[in-house]
């Protein structure tokens, strides 16, 4: 099988594909040299909301849950011009972040443009305190795994990652703002937001760029759009089969598996899992048109002859390395190849009639690819800014963690430490309430006690007693905290002190 290990654009005849779907998560082919950096990801449960205003999911996205960005960590480290090696002998690539706790979270593996270039496809979690720096028992199987204490991260002068404060995201060169070096040839940089956490929305970050620079050749005015396709369909919403209306331009983008739209795909009536178009690969810029054609290049590790292509697109006929194929027998093996020049055409730049692609505008779609193409279905151009019940709504309760007293027995009390941070919408600093149902440092029973926390340190707040009291047979501490968005969380403590 020449096919072997090369996973073809289509699935039609060969079931789910193996990769991405039942295991594994690799964006193409790549070799481990091209990772540049990792993508941290907060994961969002979808509430179900039944009843209220605008009940239902109010967004759409292939993720099936509202991804956004914490950070985009480079893991490229050089000292002298060198970069240092692991305890493999491989350039040392650790790292180590601080994030929030209690928020499920992801990881991707970018290469120097952003794109993903690996998946990791379950959930994971830290504790408040929590440090988890030994995965590479599970992923090692068969080798012996890196030992973290070993690694450039566990070093005392290691820098670490604060996602709590801020998000970096990879830019170019041009743009950095870390003044530090990211990788051999010194073509990539860092920038810096203070968001706490990053979203890429189609209406607001992606159709602005098309309107800029696309829908000049891409416009349903034209007869023969450019490639097939039109962008400037958004006043059309479109009926997509289990999962209700969305605009016309984002559905033959990301939402047309069916193919109801523009050129066809060969021997069959669907593109085939996981592509969401002719131009959209679900999750994967890499392998996806769109980003080839404004990029100017093929990006995802194969050669257009790794595989047989149509003749021309649209023409429904297949061709494998210049010669024509039966398209019934290789149907089922076909990809689609990066053919003409980087959009938006050259022409149409220099003559003014469009804006350049500026690296963060080609970065920006292929975020917004990776993140699984989310739509806000409940955007108001009006309210351009507000979270509304769609994708920018904040679905998660604010983080609250209470360190002291512990449950039960307390050898003593002399303080109340406790934690709290929202990394989205942000805490409501007017709603913390902290009461007890006993007298403590001649504060009465049921008493708003807030007043007497001072910051100890970013999110964390300290309470000290001038009076600890020596003995206490049953007490209850009741701590809560809003979100901007209103999401409450609440912690009933009961405790005993000198017993």
């Amino acid at each position: 099988d020449p096919w072997r290990g090369l996973d073809a654009f289509t699935s039609h005849g060969n079931g789910m594909p193996i990769n991405w779907h039942n295991q594994g998560g690799d964006a193409g082919l790549y070799e481990n040299g091209e990772i540049h950096a990792v993508r941290i990801l907060a994961m969002e449960p979808t509430t179900d909301r039944r009843e209220g205003p605008k009940s239902g999911r109010r967004f759409h996205s292939h993720a099936s849950e509202r991804l956004r960005i914490l950070g985009e960590i480079p893991l490229r480290k050089f000292e002298d011009g060198k970069q240092p090696l692991d305890p493999d002998g491989n350039p040392d690539t650790s790292f180590l972040a601080k994030i929030p706790a209690d928020t499920a979270f992801t990881f991707q593996t970018l290469d120097w443009n952003g794109l993903v270039l690996n998946n990791s496809q379950t959930w994971h979690q830290v504790r408040p305190g929590e440090i988890r720096n030994n995965c590479g028992g599970c992923h090692a199987h068969s080798q012996k795994p890196t030992h973290f204490a070993m690694t450039a991260a566990a070093k005392p002068d290691y820098r670490i990652w604060d996602l709590t404060a801020s998000n970096p995201l990879l830019t170019t060169k041009e743009k950095d703002e870390s003044g530090r070096r990211w990788d051999a040839a010194g073509e990539t940089g860092l920038r810096t937001v203070k968001k706490g956490a990053v979203n890429v929305e189609y209406f607001r970050d992606v159709k602005p760029i098309f309107e800029r620079s696309c829908t000049l050749c891409h416009t349903k005015t034209m007869k023969e759009p450019r490639g097939n396709l039109v962008l400037d369909a958004d006043d059309e919403w479109i009926q997509v089969e289990n999962h209700g209306k969305m605009p016309g331009s984002y559905v033959r983008l990301a939402a047309d598996e069916r193919a109801k739209f523009g050129h066809k795909p060969v021997g069959y009536d669907t593109w085939g899992y996981p592509n969401a178009s002719r131009t959209i690969r679900m999750m994967q810029s890499r392998r996806s048109l769109l980003v080839w054609k404004i990029f100017g290049r093929r990006l995802d590790g194969f050669t257009n002859d790794d595989h047989p292509s149509e003749t021309e697109p649209g023409s429904g006929t297949l061709a494998w390395k210049g010669q024509p194929v039966e398209t019934a027998k290789f149907r089922s093996k076909w990809d689609i190849d990066f053919t003409g020049d980087a959009m938006p055409p050259l022409e149409a730049v220099k003559s003014g009639k469009v804006q350049p692609l500026s690296d963060e505008d080609r970065r920006t779609i292929a975020r917004w690819i990776d993140l699984g193409c989310p739509v806000d279905l409940d955007f108001d151009p009006a309210k351009p800014d507000a979270r509304g019940y769609g994708w920018m709504c904040d679905d998660n309760r604010p983080i609250l963690t209470l360190t002291h007293p512990q449950p039960g027995s307390n050898a003593s009390l002399d303080r109340i430490l406790l934690g709290a941070h929202d990394y989205y919408s942000g805490l409501d600093p007017a709603s913390f309430r902290a009461t007890a149902d006993v007298e403590l440092d001649g504060a009465p029973a049921g008493e708003n006690l807030w007043s007497r926390f001072k910051p100890l340190s970013p999110g964390v707040w300290e309470w000290k007693l001038s009076r600890p009291p020596a003995r206490l047979e049953k007490a209850r501490l009741s701590l809560s905290v809003r979100d901007a968005q209103g999401n409450l969380s609440r912690i009933e403590r009961v405790f005993s002190v000198g017993r």
